[in-house]
């Protein structure tokens, strides 16, 4: 990218892109453009693209999101320039950033990416031009009418992996019976235990008692008394795809297993290492979207893959600069309440009711050694 000076010591760096400009050579977005003053307002519509710089540990992570908001830009055929605007660990950097893009007359602001500093936007009263974030605050609470929190959610995939569950596979409690029919299995992972607590939450609402266990060495060694002494419907697993292979065969068959995208391997066909594992999850559920998931899914074939092949993280970032794009090309024509068929999921938007953007990924299961797509009610 093209260092712009203008920002001083925030060591900004702001790249201002054409969509005339913009040029996928072998997918792979090249960017060209001269220096500009960021002094001058900007002649045509404009988005900016807040994230984190090439210096910092996500740096990867930011390069995906914005291979793919460019990739949709191109495919869109929008006139609208994209400024790229890098900025470090500082959090006062963003709300800076914000406010030039504002004074430049930039229609919409697409980021930043991590948690933290959408907190602190929302928190410091930072979002002063329409925004569409790529992570949710802690709270929502306080976040302005201006802004739209859109992002890759565990704890919201959780929730549809119950939705789905409950309305397809377990029957429904009959009687009066509390037993235990549900068990959450967790693993010890941060993340892990952010999925499972999203179970217990989404069971307990549906009127369910779930039993958590931590898949440690001792309670795993204990598993298979607890399936022979209970009567459980089904598994919710809270795990990675490597560790829910190890327990797979604990679990009695007749007992329906779900789980969110870490589950999904990837092509089996593309790794030894991902075929033996979809041989080993058989029969296990999971969510994720549709990009991964759906290769000829309308939607997704309009978009050309990546320059270099990703890992299946970078990949989902990709697709969610893809989405992001076209969010905020509704949300800067102030369309408040709008539906998307994403890369992503299906994206609902509606601020009258929340900041966040409702993403419904799609199910799919693990069957015969293979990745096969299964069709619910949203």
């Amino acid at each position: 990218m093209v260092p712009i000076a203008g920002l001083g010591s925030l060591n900004l760096r702001l790249t201002v892109l054409a969509s005339v400009a913009c040029s996928l050579a072998a997918h792979v977005i090249a960017q060209t453009a001269p220096a500009v003053d960021t002094t001058q307002p900007v002649t045509a519509s404009a988005i900016a693209l807040v994230l984190p710089n090439q210096q910092g540990i996500f740096a990867a992570a930011a390069e995906a999101v914005r291979q793919g908001f460019f990739a949709a830009h191109k495919a869109s055929g929008s006139t609208a320039a994209i400024q790229v605007i890098e900025v470090g660990d500082d959090v006062e950097q963003i709300g800076v950033a914000l406010a030039a893009a504002r004074d430049r007359g930039v229609r919409v602001a697409v980021g930043p990416l991590r948690r933290h500093e959408v907190t602190a936007i929302v928190e410091g009263g930072s979002a002063v031009l329409p925004l569409v974030t790529l992570n949710y605050p802690d709270r929502d609470a306080g976040a302005p009418p201006t802004m739209i929190a859109f992002g890759l959610s565990a704890e919201a995939e959780a929730e549809r992996v119950v939705q789905v569950a409950l309305s397809s596979f377990v029957k429904l409690r009959q009687g009066l019976s509390t037993g235990a029919r549900i068990m959450v299995l967790a693993g010890a992972g941060a993340l892990d235990r952010r999925i499972a607590q999203a179970y217990v939450n989404a069971l307990r609402a549906a009127g369910e008692v779930p039993s958590i266990v931590e898949a440690t060495p001792a309670a795993l060694n204990r598993l298979g008394r607890q399936f022979e002494t209970g009567s459980y419907d089904a598994v919710f697993l809270a795990l990675g795809a490597r560790d829910a292979s190890l327990l797979r065969s604990r679990i009695p068959r007749g007992i329906a297993i779900f789980g969110t995208s870490l589950l999904n391997v990837g092509d089996p066909a593309g790794s030894p290492m991902a075929s033996a594992l979809a041989f080993d999850l058989e029969g296990v559920r999971f969510v994720d979207m549709p990009w991964l998931l759906q290769p000829d899914h309308p939607a997704v074939m309009v978009y050309p893959p990546p320059g270099r092949p990703m890992t299946l993280e970078t990949a989902r970032l990709y697709a969610l600069g893809i989405d992001a794009f076209r969010v905020a090309e509704l949300w800067m024509k102030g369309e408040s309440r709008f539906e998307i068929d994403g890369v992503t999921g299906r994206l609902r938007v509606d601020r009258a009711q929340s900041v966040r953007v409702e993403r419904t990924p799609v199910s799919a299961i693990y069957r015969n050694g293979v990745i096969e797509r299964e069709e619910f009610a949203r």
